[in-house]
């Protein structure tokens, strides 16, 4: 789907979280010599689109068992729900799935991002 007034709409109306499933964009960076593995994302985490963000992190323990996976959200805007939950499973050293109720045992690390994203709930 293509538009056709680019100038007549706003990028961030696209971006706002109350505006559907907005896309993340991931870049893993794999450092060897520390066994760890930088997940960068970028966009808009929200509790609505974070499964992704499990799938890739789970993919990357499967195929590095024992690094430390590093999900740097220093670039990205997240809402507070999801920031709460990644930090959970930081504590809990686990990954969810993203598809079933399964977790992945894994060391996992945060880095917050700068400020989180407030947005209102529909009562």
């Amino acid at each position: 789907m293509t538009h056709r007034h680019h100038g007549t709409r706003s990028s961030a109306y696209y971006a706002h979280p109350s505006h559907g499933d907005p896309k993340i964009k991931v870049l893993i960076r794999i450092d060897a010599s520390a066994e760890s593995a930088r997940v960068d994302v970028r966009g808009v985490v929200t509790p609505a689109n974070i499964r992704a963000l499990y799938v890739v992190c789970r993919r990357v323990a499967a195929k590095l068992p024992g690094y430390e996976i590093v999900v740097d959200l220093a670039h990205a805007r997240v809402t507070a729900d999801a920031i709460e939950e990644l930090h959970e499973h930081a504590r809990h050293s686990i990954m969810s799935s993203g598809i079933d109720a399964s977790v992945t045992p894994c060391r996992l690390r945060i880095v917050d991002p700068p400020s989180l994203l407030r947005i209102k709930e529909n009562a």
